[in-house]
Order: C-alpha cells, then sequence, then structure tokens
C-alpha cells in the first residue's frame, strides 16, 4: 500500500495546497455571487484564472487513481522501482493534465462547436449555464504555469502535511472542487419585455427574468415596480380597443413592428416598425455578444388600454423594450434602464454613422493593400526583389490583419501592437525596394484608396441607415470597387506600352 499511497499523495498535496483551496474559493464565491453582482469583464475573467489553477490538480488525482490500480495489478507492491515508476507516472499526469486543460479551454473560447459542446456538458449540471466562445479568454492561459508551480511546491518533503492533513484537506476540497467545477453559475441574464397587460388606469410589462414587472399609469413617463402575477396565461399578439372593436393591433414576429386595422381585422397596415436594416444593425450594437440565443428582440404581445381622449398601446419586444403609443397617436420606443425603469434615453440607437462596421473597415483596409502590393508589384518592385517584396508584402498584410481582425478592447491589445509593428516594418522594408527600384505606371497605386472607399463608404452610410438594407451595401461595395480595381489596372497597363504590348508579351509585368 505504501506505492498506492505516494500514487496518490501527491495529487492529494496538489489539489489540498492552499492556492488551489483559495482558487476553489474564489471560483464558487465568483460563480454564485459576485457574477451576480458586478457581471463584467472583470467577475468573468476571474473565473477563468480560478479555473486554470482548479482543473488541472483535480484533473492529476483522477489519473493517478488509474496509475495506482494499473501499477497495483502489475505486481509493484512497495518495491523502490515501483514507487519510482509511480512517481514518473505522477508527474506525467500532472503535465497531462495541465496540458489537456489548456488545449479543451482553447478549444472552447476559440471555436462555436466547442462552446456549444462545453454548453451542453455543463446542462447536464446547470441546465441555464452558458459558454461563449471568446479568443480574449485565452490571455489567462499562463495562470496554468502557476498552477504546475504549486504542484512542484506542493511535492516538496518539506512541504507537504501528514498523512491526516492530506486526508483532511482531500475530503474538503475534492467535493468544493468538483462542485465550483461542474455547477458553474448561470448564464447572465437581461431584462427583456415577454408580456404585457392592461390593467384599469396601468400598463404593466413584465419581463423575462421572473413574475415581476414595470407599471405605468402615466403614458410612460414614469414606471414603478408590478409584483402582482399576470392574470393572462399566454400572451396576447392581436388586440383591439375596447369600445371600438373595428380598430385593432398586432404584432408580428420575429419583426419588429406593430399592424393597425381600422376594420375589423379584414385588412392590415403598418402602424409602427423598426426596419429590417435598422434591426440587423440593433442586433449588431447590443444583443450580438450576449451568451443566450434567446435574448432577441422582437415585438412579442400587445396590449390596449382605453384612456379618455383615445387609447394606449404598449407592445412588448424583448430585448428592445417596449414599443409604446399615446393618445396623440405619437409611438415611443422605451429602452431598459436595468430592471427598475424605462425610458427613450435608454434605447439602443438604431443610427450611429460609423460605428458597429469594425469587420466591414477591417476587409476595406486589407482590400485596399492588396490592391496597392498588386500595383507596386506590377510598378517594378516584384522585378527588383522578388524574395524581399513578396516577404514584406505579406509581413504588412499579416500585420494590418491583425491590427484590424483581433479582438477588440485591451485584451486584444498586444495582438494589436504585434501587427502594429509588423506593419510598420513591412512598410519601411516596400519603401526601401521602391526606391532602388525603376519604377514604371506608380500612378496606378491610386486604385488603393479609391478601393478603400468603395467598400467603406457603403457600410458607413448603412450604419447611418442609408442604405436601410445590408445587403444594398454589399452589392454597392461590390459594384463600386470594380471601377476603382479596373481604372488601377489601366493606369498600369498604360504605363507598360498599352494593351496590345501587355497581350503580346505576359512576361513583361515582372520585367
Amino acid at each position: 500500500m505504501a506505492v498506492s499511497s505516494r500514487g496518490t499523495g501527491t495529487a492529494v498535496a496538489w489539489l489540498g495546497h492552499p492556492v488551489t483551496l483559495a482558487a476553489i474559493a474564489v471560483l464558487l464565491v465568483n460563480d454564485h455571487l459576485l457574477k451576480r453582482l458586478w457581471p463584467g469583464m472583470v467577475t468573468g475573467k476571474l473565473s477563468d484564472v480560478a479555473g486554470m489553477l482548479v482543473a488541472p490538480p483535480l484533473l492529476a488525482f483522477a489519473a493517478t487513481l488509474a496509475v495506482r490500480r494499473a501499477v497495483a495489478r502489475a505486481g509493484g507492491g512497495a518495491s523502490r522501482s515501483a514507487a519510482v515508476e509511480c512517481g514518473e507516472a505522477d508527474r506525467r499526469a500532472a503535465l497531462t493534465a495541465i496540458a489537456l486543460t489548456g488545449a479543451v479551454f482553447a478549444l472552447v473560447k476559440t471555436t462555436p462547436i466547442g462552446a456549444r459542446v462545453a454548453a451542453d456538458a455543463w446542462a447536464l449540471f446547470t441546465p441555464s449555464a452558458g459558454v461563449v466562445a471568446d479568443p480574449t479568454d485565452l490571455l489567462v492561459l499562463p495562470a496554468l504555469g502557476l498552477a504546475w508551480i504549486v504542484r512542484r511546491h506542493a511535492v516538496r518533503p518539506s512541504s507537504r502535511p501528514g498523512r491526516s492533513a492530506r486526508r483532511a484537506r482531500l475530503l474538503v476540497a475534492l467535493p468544493a472542487a468538483v462542485f465550483a467545477v461542474t455547477a458553474t453559475a448561470a448564464a447572465p441574464t437581461f431584462p427583456s419585455a415577454v408580456h404585457v397587460e392592461a390593467h384599469d388606469a396601468v400598463i404593466v410589462v413584465y419581463l423575462g427574468h421572473g413574475l415581476d414587472g414595470l407599471a405605468t399609469s402615466d403614458q410612460g413617463r414614469s414606471w414603478h415596480r408590478w409584483t402582482s402575477p399576470p392574470s393572462e396565461r399566454s400572451s396576447r399578439t392581436t388586440a383591439c380597443v375596447p369600445g371600438e372593436p373595428r380598430r385593432c393591433y398586432r404584432v408580428a414576429p420575429p419583426l419588429l413592428k406593430v399592424e393597425q386595422s381600422d376594420d375589423g381585422g379584414r385588412t392590415w397596415a403598418t402602424a409602427w416598425e423598426v426596419s429590417p436594416g435598422r434591426q440587423h444593425y440593433l442586433y449588431r450594437s447590443r444583443y450580438e455578444s450576449s451568451p443566450l440565443r434567446s435574448d432577441t428582440a422582437a415585438s412579442t404581445a400587445v396590449a390596449v388600454l382605453p384612456a379618455p381622449r383615445g387609447h394606449l398601446v404598449a407592445v412588448a419586444n424583448g430585448r428592445d423594450g417596449v414599443a409604446l403609443r399615446d393618445v396623440s397617436g405619437r409611438w415611443h420606443r422605451l429602452g431598459f434602464r436595468g430592471y427598475d425603469d424605462l425610458s427613450e434615453q435608454s434605447a439602443a440607437p438604431l443610427f450611429n454613422a460609423g460605428e458597429r462596421i469594425e469587420a466591414e473597415t477591417g476587409t476595406a483596409y486589407l482590400t485596399a493593400l492588396t490592391v496597392l502590393l498588386a500595383a507596386l508589384a506590377f510598378a517594378g518592385c516584384l522585378r527588383r526583389s522578388p524574395l524581399g517584396f513578396s516577404a514584406a508584402g505579406f509581413l504588412t498584410w499579416v500585420g494590418l490583419y491583425m491590427t484590424v481582425k483581433g479582438p477588440p478592447g485591451i485584451y486584444g491589445l498586444p495582438l494589436t501592437v504585434l501587427g502594429a509593428l509588423l506593419v510598420v516594418g513591412g512598410c519601411v522594408a516596400l519603401a526601401a525596394i521602391a526606391a532602388y527600384s525603376r519604377m514604371r505606371g506608380l500612378s496606378s497605386i491610386v486604385a488603393a484608396p479609391l478601393t478603400f472607399a468603395a467598400i467603406y463608404l457603403p457600410f458607413r452610410g448603412w450604419s447611418a441607415g442609408q442604405p436601410d438594407d445590408y445587403g444594398t451595401a454589399v452589392l454597392l461595395a461590390v459594384v463600386l470597387c470594380c471601377p476603382a480595381v479596373a481604372l488601377g489596372a489601366h493606369l498600369a497597363i498604360r504605363a507598360r506600352g498599352g494593351y496590345r504590348r501587355v497581350a503580346r508579351a505576359p512576361r513583361s509585368l515582372t520585367r
């Protein structure tokens, strides 16, 4: 039994080390308390760091149990060679646990399918658990190095506690670690208007996180908490004005849209809507980072309240809040201000020129750079230094890609800085090659800024609402890009002696 005791002793010491115990405590408190009180980047990354310290010793403990049984079945007994073999196997199990933790974490955080599989696995323990693929979380991987340092310190004879202390720590650490790793916190919830009702002179909006809601008795100017449960089991998608059965309203999910009928429902016309193009932009500006697929903006329920000088209409729009029609017939789009208020000022913007088009702007930069490199190659840089120009162009393109397509925010800063350095170095090399080349047709580089403008401007216009449809912006970018590239090609070919000469001698392009 000596070998078997040593076989799991180091793993137990690692799992019961004070640093690991502290990480278990942080994981439990952060996941089940702090994330709910202060949801955001700090608490999210804190769980990832703590998980890097807890998962490896837990995996190593499970692995060493298997190793102990294998050595015992092989007849190792308590011999010195068996002890050495078990110790080496324990070390390998620790390294494998660390490597496996890092690999699985990287897979989950960088691929949608990895995040989906992880969410499905955690759903066995926490049905509402959410896992989001976020490459910026990979910055916590160095914590695995700290886990290895903790393991080395834990297995030192001078640091290892006695057998009784190890057993006591194991009884505390093992169930706590298993619970901390498997019973992760539920995915964060957001206020969502899922149901509306009219009660006497009050309109009540019920929120998606429970039976509580918000109520207003002054046409949406102020809101207060409403704790009474809904009186209707299902939401109404159509409602008529009391006393005016010919005037009705209905919603049209999954759109943010309300239709009105003045003939009792025989014909319908749009009374209020957020156009599909603006709904696409709305999704980008507020909801695309949500870990819950159900967190959508769509009109799902309607209620009508008669008033002295007309009637009010309230529409539940999910995460977007509420659309409210006052007695004058004017519609108001009200967004959530936390869980306790709704206001027009809190509604997510539908127009914001130049915002939320980072991906398209990056594509414009990369396409313009590609055109510029082609123009320089055609003008003589490739002939002057084929290898140097190719290497400099490749580094510049890769550096720009890292800069404009890398993770946003402070956690993407190292990648952005590295990309910027590659761009600067590549541009310096390209300028040096161009300076010592016999350039012809350099005017063709004008196609590069024109290409950027041809791609960027349609999407900037889309973010400002003109055009409203995203597909139209894509089509405009493609159509406008073609003449810009054609102009650059025309200037380069003319500098080479015209179309006939280039057609007769294709190799002259690089001479």
